[in-house]
């Protein structure tokens, strides 16, 4: 599939060499948008900028299928970064949209044409692996596609109001929303 490869891009790869580096941008941790590349220098993109040095090691292969199905990636962060360890342990970041482009660029590191997104999803759990012995540490997370809620069963919300709604004079939730400071635990 092209995915509209514009003219510049097809040009670039029709020749026995070129660059492809991967763009990730995370939506929203923090407040803030972060955007980084596996590039070997800053890349320009999108009027951002996406910084080189901040760990990214891998991004799995993305498979495409004609059918709809739940697909997922691995992103792999250095663990040693300290940016990228304070940007997944100290902001809420599950369910935060992940954007992941590959760009083609020239010699000069320079974007030619205009990157092609190829994976827009959401965060999931990330996982933190040490390998002491190496002394080096990795962050993986996962991200899914926007299908991944597409087969959710939707639940009942545990309050009053949907209760007196399903069951009328049914008081088990009136005081559901009600906390006790005080709580004592065991013999006094």
């Amino acid at each position: 599939m092209s995915k509209g490869i514009g003219s510049t891009i097809q040009t670039e790869l029709d020749k026995p060499s070129f660059n492809i580096v991967n763009l990730l941008q995370f939506q929203n941790i923090g407040g803030v948008n972060t955007y980084i590349t596996d590039a070997p220098v800053d890349i320009s993109a999108h009027s951002q900028t996406y910084l080189s040095g901040r760990g990214m090691l891998a991004v799995s292969d993305i498979q495409e299928a004609e059918e709809l199905k739940i697909e997922s990636v691995e992103i792999t962060l250095s663990g040693l970064e300290s940016e990228n360890v304070k940007l997944f342990l100290d902001y809420d970041y599950i369910d935060r949209r992940v954007l992941i482009y590959r760009a083609v660029i020239g010699n000069d590191y320079a974007v030619i044409g205009d990157p092609i997104i190829v994976f827009d999803g959401r965060l999931d759990q990330p996982k933190v692996l040490e390998d002491f012995k190496a002394g080096k540490a990795t962050l993986g997370i996962t991200a899914t596609s926007h299908w991944a809620d597409f087969e959710a069963v939707s639940g009942r919300h545990t309050n009053d109001t949907e209760q007196q709604t399903l069951y009328s004079g049914d008081t088990f939730f009136q005081k559901a929303t009600e906390t006790q400071k005080d709580v004592k635990w065991g013999r006094d």
